[in-house]
């Protein structure tokens, strides 16, 4: 018997033992875990880490100045606040923004507010998007810009119809889909599709998203995604409803007086 409690003691030391190293190297793991800066998808934002995962509390972000260059805007440039908003047009979130929160923003804000748009396509996981930022570069150079951003949204479950149904031959079709909106908003159609098909706005793309890299480090965040905005420098993300924006832009009016 005392041997068999012997042998007992040594099995129960040995799980415990066990046991303890697992732990301990399940915490050492999740603390020493880098992510990159610009990840993969979840919910409404981009699940992007910057640095290590760390069980401190999440900094304050910090306000940040965005150059937004001759990026396409609407409402004075002597507004007192502006929102920055950084987009994916193949992202649903952003589409919901476009469709469901802005039109209230520019009802009851109006020439307060002053709206400026920059791309941040997430190419990893959307394959038109890309393509899609380059037209509305065309397109803004033909000085229609805010028309084609709204038909891209308003038809952004049919383009992503085209890419599911036909993975190889989607994403021409969708370029032929994006020059027919062209023709539709009486663009110069030549001028759009030499453009689009020259891929000579794709510069003008990776610009914004350069920008974006160094608001969301400047900012401090541990996480940047579509759509994200900043007002007047100050970091929203995520596909937030009306009564949020009304919130924070009823704040930055206050601050601003």
């Amino acid at each position: 018997m005392k041997g068999s409690s012997s042998q007992a003691n040594l099995g129960l030391y040995f799980l415990i033992s066990l046991v303890t190293a697992i732990a301990v190297v399940a915490v050492a793991a999740g603390i020493n875990h880098a992510w990159p800066i610009f990840g993969t998808t979840s919910g409404e934002k981009t699940v992007a880490v910057v640095g290590q995962v760390t069980p401190t509390a999440k900094p304050t972000p910090k306000t940040v100045e965005i150059d937004v260059g001759d990026n396409p805007a609407k409402g004075p440039e002597d507004a007192k606040v502006t929102i920055v908003e950084f987009s994916d047009f193949e992202c649903p979130y952003c589409a919901r923004f476009v469709v469901q929160t802005q039109p209230q923003i520019d009802s009851n804000y109006g020439d307060k507010v002053r709206f400026v748009f920059m791309n941040f396509p997430l190419t990893s996981i959307h394959p038109y998007a890309q393509k899609a930022a380059e037209a509305t570069e065309c397109a803004y150079e033909q000085g229609k810009f805010w028309e084609y951003h709204d038909l891209l949204f308003n038809n952004q479950q049919t383009l992503s119809d085209l890419v599911s149904a036909d993975p190889a031959a989607g994403p021409i079709k969708v370029i032929e889909s994006m020059k027919g909106y062209a023709a539709q908003l009486s663009l110069d159609t030549a001028k759009f599709n030499d453009c689009l098909d020259s891929g000579r706005m794709a510069s003008a793309v990776q610009a914004d998203q350069q920008v974006a890299e160094t608001a969301a480090q400047d900012a401090g965040l541990e996480s940047f995604g579509t759509p994200a905005f900043f007002i007047n420098g100050n970091h929203l993300g995520g596909a937030q409803p009306y009564s949020v924006f009304q919130q924070v832009l009823d704040a930055a009016l206050a601050a601003a007086e």
